[in-house]
């Protein structure tokens, strides 16, 4: 399982690359890898260990989702821009106090609103739309990072057992 985990952070960085010539496949694996890594993590690193991977890779897979958004998607560059910075303040902060409640301020904005962009998901319009998604990454952020919840452990019961 260690070395499942370790393949599923290299594919992640690799399908971040591939996002120039296969957009669509790039971000769907990405952010499939990103939501089933958790599962595989534990057999080979620690919980605290997994926070500061996974955000650093999360990061990575940002940058290049931003250089196409920056060349692809030129009505709402300097939107995602913000809020990619608004995430690297909030991961600067992490990194040094080692404390993930700041993420309840630092929400990853970028990522929804690179999704809803990307994928066309204006419901009835735009605002309205981001209006929903970010609050809906607001109760997430709260409920991973703050509450520290899991719905695999916590709602499904499905205990993970990571490395000490």
């Amino acid at each position: 399982m260690r070395y499942l985990y370790i393949l599923i952070i290299f594919l992640r960085i690799l399908f971040a690359l591939l996002i120039f010539r296969l957009p669509q496949l790039s971000v769907i694996v990405s952010f499939f890898l990103d939501v089933v890594d958790g599962d595989f993590a534990p057999s080979a690193i620690t919980k605290k260990q997994y926070q500061f991977v996974d955000k650093t890779v999360d990061f990575f897979v940002y940058i290049f989702e931003m250089i196409y958004a920056w060349i692809n998607f030129r009505d709402f560059r300097l939107f995602l821009l913000a809020l990619l910075l608004w995430r690297f303040i909030g991961m600067v902060v992490f990194y040094i106090t080692k404390n993930r409640r700041y993420f309840i301020i630092f929400g990853n904005y970028f990522e929804n609103a690179f999704y809803v962009i990307f994928f066309n998901f204006i419901v009835i319009n735009f605002v309205f739309t981001l209006i929903t998604v970010f609050a809906f990454k607001l109760f997430q952020e709260w409920f991973i990072h703050v509450a520290d919840l899991s719905v695999r452990e916590d709602i499904f019961k499905k205990k993970r057992n990571w490395k000490k």
